[in-house]
């Protein structure tokens, strides 16, 4: 079967003395892997289509039953020149590639996953947030949690229904009921995290933001909360073990 899909390339990786394994996110049939046969050679003509972070329409024979299928053609469908002339601007961007290369299983296809990544990695390539760029990966993460199934009350208890205000110096985090609780609520230590009201004061500012208009002050060590956060967070709603790799400059594994 050949089929052409849109597809953001997460990473490769040299195999044979010609040719790549490469793997993709497509709209309509999720995470694939594909072999890039003679891409390596002089003759190559799908340059930096192929390139991890690109957005490219790609064309490939698709083999049943099978976990590698064949790359046939690919070509740039959304130029992100910009993403790579920045450093900063470039470790947020490999760090929702990478988020989405774990954080989603082979061919289980999900277009809004999708489109939510094209706009972030967008975002990205358009300036947005040049002060704070990896705000951009923390709004992905917020957004991918939602459309993941396990979004985040973060404006009003979810188990009171009690508005949350940041006046506070510390407000509660419940991971098991997946958001900000009112001091009234009592919960074990083990199912939550205090959090400062800057970082609470961020997750609000970004459940209220789109990627074309986000615009927020993030202090290096309010991401580090947050990517602490997330990470666990993840962890717990997807019954797995996550911790990604990829962080903004000055923040050390």
């Amino acid at each position: 079967m050949i089929i052409t899909d849109s597809a953001i390339i997460l990473h490769g990786r040299k195999f044979s003395d010609t040719s790549k394994i490469l793997h993709a996110y497509t709209k309509e049939h999720g995470k694939i892997s594909l072999i890039a046969k003679g891409v390596r050679s002089a003759k190559n003509t799908m340059g930096s289509a192929i390139e991890a972070l690109r957005c490219s329409s790609i064309t490939w024979y698709k083999y049943p039953n099978k976990d590698l299928h064949l790359l046939k053609s690919a070509e740039i469908a959304i130029p992100l020149h910009y993403i790579t002339s920045d450093y900063e601007v470039l470790m947020s961007a490999m760090g929702i590639v990478e988020i989405l290369s774990v954080t989603q299983e082979v061919e289980e296809a999900n277009p809004l996953i999708f489109d939510i990544s094209i706009k972030a990695l967008n975002a990205l390539n358009n300036k947005q947030c040049p002060h704070s760029p990896y705000i951009i990966t923390l709004l992905f993460l917020l957004k991918l949690a939602q459309a993941m199934g396990f979004g985040m009350h973060l404006k009003s208890c979810p188990i009171t229904g009690e508005i949350i205000e940041i006046q506070e110096e510390q407000i509660l985090f419940s991971f098991m009921h997946g958001g900000c609780v009112s001091d009234a609520v009592n919960l074990s230590d083990r199912d939550c995290i205090l959090l400062n009201s800057s970082a609470v004061g961020i997750l609000q500012a970004m459940d209220d933001s789109s990627f074309d208009q986000v615009s927020i002050q993030c202090s290096l060590q309010d991401q580090i909360v947050l990517i602490d956060l997330f990470q666990r967070y993840f962890s717990l709603h997807s019954h797995k073990s996550y911790r990604w790799n990829t962080y903004p400059p000055g923040i050390s594994t």
